[in-house]
């Protein structure tokens, strides 16, 4: 157990009491984020458990089973107590409709829990933070999303893989082709600030701030409650 389990305990027993009704976890995979006894959660990915499993040959846990096989970026659920998103946001080509589609799904009142690894802190120390006017570019624009340049940025800044060599052509068409579910997008947490106040000053979503704790030594993460108004 690292130094900083005691405190991340602590932080998600308080988290948990934003929990309460029926709502989604988003991208469990294998850890559930545990939530008050009488609590719904329904679990929703994009893949089966069978084909999870194999998409993620790397871990030996097993997998969260999904109630709802679905794109994570257009919930098909409305009127939802809570959404819990952890380690889900900077996998989705295009987060600003993800964030206006949970919006929607949550009813008057409802809770969107976030949880977003902060580059500096992670693997993707390396890469070059994702801007807000490229997510809205891409958000307006979604059928010019360049998937080739966000893996190859992967590929680069994660794997190490000489641009043009045999290697990096290889693992670029290889995740590809599976369609591996890299980080299309880095931040910090200065970064998340400004996405969320762009929905709300721009789109007019009417969130209610309730928590933001800055990515630390310990959390290496970006934490957020938002409250439907």
């Amino acid at each position: 157990m690292g130094k900083g389990a005691p405190l991340r305990w602590i932080e998600n027993s308080y988290l948990k009491t934003y929990l309460r009704g029926r709502g989604v976890e988003i991208g469990g995979l294998w850890r559930k984020f545990k939530v008050p006894s009488g609590t719904k959660v329904w679990y929703l990915d994009r893949l089966s458990a069978d084909d999870l499993a194999r998409h993620y040959r790397e871990l030996n846990s097993r997998i969260v089973a999904p109630d709802i096989i679905a794109d994570a970026q257009t919930l098909p659920v409305r009127a939802l107590d809570f959404i819990i998103a952890s380690h889900v946001l900077e996998h989705l080509p295009s987060p600003l409709q993800a964030l206006k589609s949970w919006y929607e799904a949550l009813r008057r009142g409802g809770t969107l829990l976030l949880k977003v690894p902060d580059k500096r802190f992670t693997f993707d120390r390396k890469r070059r933070r994702t801007s807000l006017q490229h997510l809205i570019e891409e958000f307006e624009n979604p059928g010019q999303i360049d998937i080739r340049a966000h893996f190859a940025d992967w590929v680069k800044n994660v794997s190490g893989r000489r641009p043009g060599s045999e290697q990096y052509e290889r693992e670029l068409r290889g995740l590809m082709e599976q369609d591996y579910s890299i980080h299309y997008h880095v931040w910090i947490d200065q970064d998340l600030e400004d996405i969320i106040e762009y929905t709300r000053s721009v789109w007019h979503l009417d969130w209610e701030r309730i928590v933001f704790w800055n990515a630390h030594f310990y959390r290496k993460e970006t934490v957020v409650v938002l409250r439907k108004g």
